[in-house]
Order: C-alpha cells, then structure tokens, then sequence
C-alpha cells in the first residue's frame, strides 16, 4: 500500500505535529529509540531555562552555548516542558533543603529513609534502605522527617513533578 497523503501541518497544534512526525517515523520504519532523546537540528526552535528562571526559545545554531545547554538536559521542546523542568527543579531543591535543615547531622546509622511512589494507587509513602543510599534521591535519617517533608512540600506536587503522575491536587489533603 504506497498512497500518497497531503497534509496542511498548519492546521495542527506544536504536540500534534510532534505526535504526527513520530507516527511517520514509525510507519517509515524508524527506531522509536531513535525519537528518546531529542536534539534540535540546525534553525530548530527549542526552548531553555535563563538564569532568571524563565523558559526562553532560541534557533539551535549549533554553537557551544546550544551543544553546553544540550549537554547539562536544557533543551526542550515546548515551552510547557520547560516549564515543567523548573517546578521538578524546585520540587527536588525544597526536599533537599528540607533534608539539610531536619537530617540529625550526627547520624551515624545504617538506615536511609527515602520518598517513594507506590505504583497504581498514586500515593507516596516512605521506603527504608539498609546501609544504602539512591543515587539521585534524597535521603532522609528518619521515617518521621520523610513524612514530614512530604507534608511540607506537598504530595500532590511530589507525585505530579517527581513521579510523572497526573493527579489532581486537593486542597484538604
């Protein structure tokens, strides 16, 4: 079956485009692993984080400022995304300093306390690991200050930003 197929691509959100292209790909026989890991081509518009935290577009020029962006993770695609980089940043930073300031600086044990999801209730909970500490985690030196830093920073902001889930915020919870 080799029919051709006109599309006016104008008519189509950024995120229905993107979706069309990976479908193309796929029909063309491309690797979807191919489409992981993004990276702008020569003139492509993407999207990074300034230093005054606002989600800026620029035209990848291919130049060292693009390659040392790409390098350090942004780049993105949408400025949704970028958007959604900066809260995951500021939710992973508010439990790294709620650790720093609550952690018993003393702590000489053998057990790390670290927030975890579990899958198909959407709900945190609190994970205990025996002289181990995860990389890219932030460990707690008590079940208890674990908890409370899931109540300080918020759940709903946890599971949605750290764990990819989509869920509703509640107010009362």
């Amino acid at each position: 079956m080799n029919e051709q197929i006109t599309v006016n691509l104008n008519n189509l959100t950024e995120e229905e485009r993107e979706q069309f292209k990976t479908l193309v790909d796929k029909g063309r026989g491309k690797s979807s692993r191919e489409s992981c890991v993004w990276k702008p081509k020569k003139g492509e518009v993407y999207y990074y984080i300034n230093d005054c935290n606002v989600s800026i577009a620029d035209f990848w020029n291919n130049v060292y400022v693009d390659k040392d962006r790409w390098k350090i993770g942004n780049i993105f695609k949408t400025e949704k995304e970028a958007d959604f980089a900066k809260e995951k940043a500021k939710v992973k930073r508010e439990l790294e300093r709620y650790a720093l300031e609550h952690n018993d600086p003393d702590y000489s044990g053998n057990d790390y306390y670290y927030i975890i999801m579990n899958t198909g209730v959407k709900d945190t909970s609190v994970l205990e690991y025996w002289k181990a500490k995860v990389e890219g985690a932030t460990h707690f030196t008590s079940e208890k200050i674990a908890k409370d830093a899931i109540e300080a920073v918020g759940k709903y902001r946890i599971l949605k930003y750290l764990f990819g889930v989509d869920c509703e915020e509640e107010a009362n919870d």
